[in-house]
């Protein structure tokens, strides 16, 4: 395991040593186009047995998963909040790689989308009806675009 400070607030947790330095990179590229302000989360690089873990015990599924997100229950206004705990974000390496691959997309863009999509979550956004799916989708591909990565919904693909 290995703990690498992105800023005095967002920590990044390697504990699968599959990710490379590429990977860690484009974490610090995400965070950086997120626009976290003065908000604080983790992110865990780890693997399918953590995260296989992690499902079961959080949601009764009894398999790995690409991406978990835990947000701070405290969370009440995030946009007015300073120094705010968001929570964390937990990554399975060989299920992203194995997604990428069976999508004909590259890893790094893949790895790009569901952290994006783990922040969201930390930061409120859910995809639980129609609604607020297309709400959440709009802002990933918007923030996917800063990072000069295509809409992956454009083949109707989702998380």
């Amino acid at each position: 395991m290995r703990l690498i400070n992105y800023n005095s607030s967002i920590l990044i947790n390697l504990e699968e040593a599959k990710w490379n330095s590429r990977s860690i990179s484009i974490v610090r590229k995400v965070v950086k186009v997120s626009k976290l302000k003065k908000n604080s989360m983790s992110i865990v690089l780890s693997n399918d047995k953590h995260l296989k873990s992690l499902n079961y015990k959080w949601k009764g599924k009894n398999y790995p998963t690409n991406v978990l997100s835990f947000p701070n229950i405290n969370n009440e206004n995030i946009e007015t909040a300073k120094n705010n705990y968001l929570g964390d974000i937990y990554l399975a390496f060989e299920t992203l790689k194995k997604e990428a691959n069976l999508g004909k997309v590259i890893f790094i863009n893949h790895l790009s989308h569901l952290l994006i999509h783990g922040i969201l979550h930390l930061k409120g956004y859910k995809h639980d009806n129609k609604s607020n799916q297309k709400v959440m989708q709009s802002e990933e591909i918007r923030i996917l675009k800063l990072l000069n990565i295509i809409n992956p919904y454009r083949c109707n693909r989702g998380v």
